[in-house]
């Protein structure tokens, strides 16, 4: 038996296979009548150490049992009785098998302890759902709940539900029909900010290239909580029609009534904007389809365009060609890369707004 591995064994080092093969080892290796009642004594040694005990007296034990592994065999002398010279004379191989049987049943107690606390406690086991830039998904969940995502968004969620609640975790944008159950509330999580529901349908907006968390309600009702160092604390409650933005940074927040089409129309892909500016533009762009694009505008004021438009279901050539008549540019595509050049007249444009 190697050492190394006896000593990785007592250290809780060993995989599964090494495991196997020391308790093989000691269960082949016999032993004579000597050898049995000294592993005895080393053994109701070990079996009197109490829990808060165990790891501190049982290095030293191994320590004293290395020490005699590593110690030159001594020419046998007259016999003296005394375990002191029992010891000493005995050779490493006994030591080895010493180790593993004072030390495996404090190891295999100690992996049964773990297993039986947490036992009880298993862990849930969670699912997440990605939609890539330029895809939508559509996600069914056990309770009979519905999420449809957003092109490079995505959620997580345990398999099977908590018994009291039905907790999700969101980044991007959503919509959920959620399934009524009075007993279990329906809880969204988007950074310190809860959206509740029961029986309802709305959606939310949480990306980290928007300023704020915005939740539109179209049926139901939602309980809107921020997290705070004291606990929670419920913002408002949103009827149909009303949508919630909060400033991640302010924390600041305002209810007012939302355009549907704006706010629900990518789920029958109509494409909106509103006085958006030309970075909103590029990344709505990205995601919805899935392509990169670089703006050669170095001259272009980005804050200055305040662009309105709307495109159902039309192709990225479409939308650019509609932007670019607008706005002065025109584009050169390659694959999902996408190259944005505005002509002169729009950049002398923008130079005498400055």
């Amino acid at each position: 038996m190697n050492k190394d591995l006896l000593d990785r064994f007592y250290a809780g080092e060993c995989s599964p296979e090494e495991v196997q093969e020391v308790l093989k080892w000691f269960h082949k290796s016999s032993l004579n009548t000597e050898h049995e009642q000294e592993l005895n004594d080393m053994w109701q040694k070990a079996s009197q150490l109490t829990d808060d005990k165990l790891q501190h007296d049982s290095e030293s034990i191994f320590k004293e049992i290395k020490a005699k592994i590593q110690e030159p065999q001594k020419p046998e002398e007259e016999e003296t009785g005394t375990i002191t010279r029992f010891l000493q004379l005995q050779p490493p191989q006994f030591w080895l098998k010493v180790a593993a049987a004072v030390f495996l049943p404090i190891c295999l107690a100690f992996v049964l302890v773990q297993y039986t606390s947490s036992s009880g406690k298993k862990a849930a086991a969670y699912m997440s759902v990605a939609a890539a830039p330029g895809v939508k998904k559509t996600i069914k969940l056990s309770d009979g709940s519905v999420i449809r995502l957003n092109a490079g968004s995505s959620v997580s969620f345990r398999k099977s539900f908590a018994a009291d609640k039905r907790e999700i975790q969101l980044r991007g944008e959503a919509f959920f029909e959620v399934a009524k159950d009075s007993l279990r509330p329906f809880i969204v999580h988007t950074g310190n900010i809860s959206t509740q529901a029961l029986g309802t349908s709305f959606n939310i907006n949480y990306s980290v290239h928007n300023a704020a968390i915005t939740v539109a309600l179209a049926t139901g009702v939602v309980k809107i909580d921020r997290q705070e160092q004291e606990g929670k604390r419920q913002l408002t409650q949103l009827v149909p029609g009303q949508q919630l933005s909060y400033n991640k940074a302010s924390q600041q927040y305002n209810v007012a009534a939302f355009d549907r089409n704006e706010v629900l129309g990518w789920k029958q892909g109509v494409l909106v904007f509103r006085r958006a500016d030309l970075g909103q533009i590029v990344r709505k762009l990205e995601t919805w389809y899935g392509v990169d694009i670089e703006v050669d505008a170095q001259d272009i004021q980005d804050t200055a365009w305040n662009y309105t438009g709307e495109y159902n279901n039309e192709k990225l050539e479409s939308v650019l060609e509609g932007i670019g008549f607008v706005k002065g540019f025109s584009y050169k595509q390659k694959g999902s890369k996408i190259k944005i050049v505005f002509n002169q007249t729009q950049k002398h444009m923008s130079e005498e707004k400055e």
